[in-house]
């Protein structure tokens, strides 16, 4: 079996990634980053024209033109599958223009659930409904940030209620690493292996476990790949 993952960025392809590792115990090389291609650096994309760059357009992209579905899907018999990340941050944007509901302002599952298939909705939309049988949605909710931030806090309510869950984060880890950690860790410009490092406990099932029950939009994805199992 072979996934392959079309994301906004490097740091959601790690986080993805662990989450394979933790649910349908995949093995690293048995996972396709497609979007971003993790050999483009830094300077690469400051290269790319701002609209290249906003990285929920060149999901969109991707899935307009379908290039690299095809590609993937035709490439190896054997079996394969796609998953889609995109985060809710930027949902009110030209173009995205997601529905949204009511934020709550404690239960967050209904919310959670009711987002989430709004944005699958507009994905299938841009697929013109295509390969829906071969297709997983990471939708994070508000961003994959909020997926790690169990790992290191012990929040009492569902983490996609942060407004900011990177700023979140990062203040959390700032204040809990030490020195070694900050300039090994923090400091890391390269992001893929930055969140490898950051999330690397949802490889493991009982880490992963204890993080769903802290984040529904995780949880809505991990149920989505029992088939697999």
């Amino acid at each position: 079996m072979r996934i392959g993952i079309i994301a906004e960025g490097k740091s959601d392809v790690a986080v993805i990634t662990n989450v394979l590792k933790g649910t349908v115990n995949i093995d690293t090389s048995d996972v396709s980053p497609l979007l971003p291609e993790l050999e483009y650096d830094e300077t690469d994309l400051y290269k790319m024209r701002t609209e290249q760059f906003s990285n929920w357009t060149l999901v969109k992209k991707n899935c307009k033109d379908r290039e690299k579905f095809n590609m993937f899907f035709n490439l190896v018999d054997e079996e394969k599958y796609i998953v889609i990340q995109i985060d809710t941050a930027e949902r009110f944007k030209t173009g995205y223009e997601i529905t949204s509901p009511d934020k709550p302002r404690t239960d967050f599952k209904n919310y959670s659930e009711n987002l989430r298939n709004n944005v699958i909705e507009k994905i299938n939309s841009w697929l013109d409904n295509q390969y829906s049988d071969k297709l997983f949605y990471a939708v994070t909710i508000e961003e994959t940030e909020a997926w790690i931030l169990p790992l290191y806090d012990n929040f009492s309510q569902d983490t996609s209620k942060i407004n900011t869950p990177k700023e979140k984060l990062f203040s959390i880890l700032d204040k809990k690493f030490s020195k070694k950690q900050k300039n090994k860790i923090l400091k890391n410009d390269n992001k893929y292996q930055q969140y490898l490092q950051l999330s690397k406990a949802l490889s493991k099932s009982n880490f992963l476990n204890a993080a769903k029950q802290k984040n529904k939009s995780l949880d809505l994805f991990c149920n989505s790949l029992t088939k697999l199992t």
